[in-house]
């Protein structure tokens, strides 16, 4: 997810950036309400009700936040969040009725213009500073939405500054109206307000879209799903996605994916990689909110071996006392056939890291996680910094007495059969 709410400053949280935006909307949807009807002005009636249409989300979206505090149960697994949906679709409903009716008054304004019948429009300075301050109000709105948005990476706060920007824009247009209404050219508010009224009906219509396929819990489409399949298949012990679907839960996405894993990863193992997993996610995606990780195992196909070994003897090679100054590292793979787990390959490599100064032990063990080694014998336990890298890896390290290659592969077999 995004920067934790909790570690937020109060004027970046959700419930303050919406309560500032309910506060703005609302006093400016009731002042151009009042100077609309004292100036005659359509194209301010419609951007009175523009600003309701900000008004309706930022209180489905207040609605969301108080409801996403409650805890799923057994009739909501998924929580409460789809309650905004449930507002925002009902409201879309009146926002195309007003929208309708302002379309209906702006062709009736245009067709008595032309017939000699043109409306008159006061423009005093009152209303004219009004419209001024509300854009000023307005655009330092966009401002603090834009700053906020960056500082948190919350894709919903970008979003409710990318919308107010368009606000902005519609308010600079009732403007040129005025200054045209100054001039004698009343008629441009009227076509100003169609204007208007047409992303109104927009508005209402992305909201009305939006609701309605949340509601029938339609699979959305995530634009960085390719990214997404590879991080998950690419993670440690992770041998493929076998479902992942990606819904929306009011404004918040869900991802809910089954992966299936390598068989002997222990349980506590498993938890600790769903977990990992799930950072990673969040970390690479923060426009997710919920992960679920639903993990299924199946026998691993190869199992790969890394041994540190004292010298080159093939198979009957030593194992080594040391790990960052060893000489050699066997990679054996190990396949099981008709029940018998059998050396399908192996390989003895120089350590290219013995003589490195420094992190050698760090190094090495990066350079195993890349060859994907499932398991790592060793002759001492690892200093901390490479046994915890492994450790995260999920590579099972195991302190034996064993002598040689020949006797890991004889407990190999002997640990498969019984």
């Amino acid at each position: 997810m995004n920067e934790p709410e909790k570690s937020r400053k109060f004027y970046a949280k959700p419930i303050f950036v919406n309560s500032v935006l309910l506060v703005v909307n609302l006093g400016l949807f009731i002042f151009k309400l009042i100077f609309a009807d004292l100036s005659g002005s359509l194209a301010l009636q419609a951007d009175a009700f523009d600003n309701l249409t900000d008004i309706i989300m930022v209180f489905a979206a207040l609605v969301g936040i108080t409801y996403a505090k409650r805890k799923p149960n057994e009739k909501f697994p998924y929580g409460y969040y789809k309650i905004e949906n449930i507002i925002s679709l009902i409201i879309s409903l009146v926002i195309f009725y007003t929208a309708y009716n302002v379309i209906i008054i702006s062709f009736s304004e245009i067709y008595a213009h032309f017939v000699g019948l043109p409306k008159q429009i006061i423009t005093s300075p009152l209303i004219f500073i009004f419209l001024i301050i509300s854009l000023i109000i307005s655009f330092s709105t966009t401002l603090y939405l834009r700053i906020i948005g960056k500082q948190t990476n919350s894709p919903i706060i970008q979003s409710q500054a990318s919308e107010k920007f368009y606000d902005n824009l519609i308010s600079s247009s009732v403007i040129i109206g005025f200054i045209a209404a100054l001039f004698g050219v009343n008629f441009l508010d009227s076509i100003i307000s169609l204007l208007i009224a047409l992303l109104i009906i927009k508005g209402g219509y992305d909201i009305f879209m939006t609701s309605t396929k949340i509601l029938l819990d339609a699979i959305i489409d995530f634009d960085q799903r390719n990214e997404l399949n590879y991080l998950i298949k690419n993670f440690p012990n992770v041998k493929e996605i076998e479902n992942l679907e990606i819904r929306s839960y009011g404004r918040y996405i869900f991802l809910e994916v089954v992966v299936i894993l390598n068989k002997e990863l222990q349980l506590h193992q498993i938890q600790s990689l769903k977990n990992s997993l799930s950072d990673k996610i969040r970390a690479e995606f923060p426009q997710i909110f919920r992960i679920i990780i639903i993990s299924q195992t199946l026998p691993k196909e190869v199992i790969k071996i890394a041994v540190p070994l004292a010298n080159n003897e093939g198979l009957s090679s030593k194992i080594s006392e040391h790990f960052g100054e060893t000489p050699f590292f066997a990679i054996l793979e190990m396949q099981e056939e008709n029940n018998i787990l059998e050396l399908k390959n192996y390989n003895i490599l120089t350590n290219k890291f013995a003589d490195e100064e420094k992190r050698k032990g760090i190094l090495i063990s990066e350079w195993l996680l890349i060859e994907k080694i499932d398991k790592l014998y060793l002759k001492e336990e690892l200093k901390k910094g490479p046994h915890l890298l492994l450790e995260k890896g999920f590579v099972q390290m195991i302190v034996t007495d064993l002598s040689s290659i020949k006797d890991i592969l004889e407990q190999e077999r002997h640990i498969q059969s019984s």
